[in-house]
């Protein structure tokens, strides 16, 4: 069973991140802003991050490069998800060599289908 951290701060669309993945079988722990982010990750060491990138303490680029930077937790992969529509947000995704970049609201079928390829279960 893989581990997934859920990043989120709208507990509804956390909330249907986390039934879905549940329900594919997934384990899954969530932090509800940057700083708690880190600490679950460094925590708990999941196999994949699901990243809102706008949120308190810290957006989800950020975030992601201090993961990244530590060794503890370095190559975990990222799928990135944002309810803004600005082209530098994927490109910045691009750079992070983030796993999937979401737009809300997204399609579940399809969030699902990359974590199942990141993971290596599809």
């Amino acid at each position: 069973m893989s581990k997934i951290l859920v990043v989120e701060d709208d507990p509804n669309v956390l909330l249907s991140i986390v039934v879905r993945l549940k329900a594919d079988g997934h384990e899954v722990v969530t932090a509800q802003d940057g700083g708690a982010a880190i600490s679950t990750a460094v925590d708990e060491r999941p196999d994949l991050m699901i990243l809102d990138i706008s949120m308190p303490a810290g957006n989800g680029f950020q975030v992601a490069e201090t993961i990244q930077d530590d060794a503890r937790t370095a190559g975990t992969p990222v799928i990135f998800m944002t309810a803004s529509r600005r082209p530098e947000f994927r490109q910045k995704a691009e750079e992070l060599k983030a796993s999937g970049f979401f737009e809300k609201p997204y399609d579940a079928a399809q969030l699902l289908s990359t974590v199942r390829s990141t993971l290596g279960t599809a």
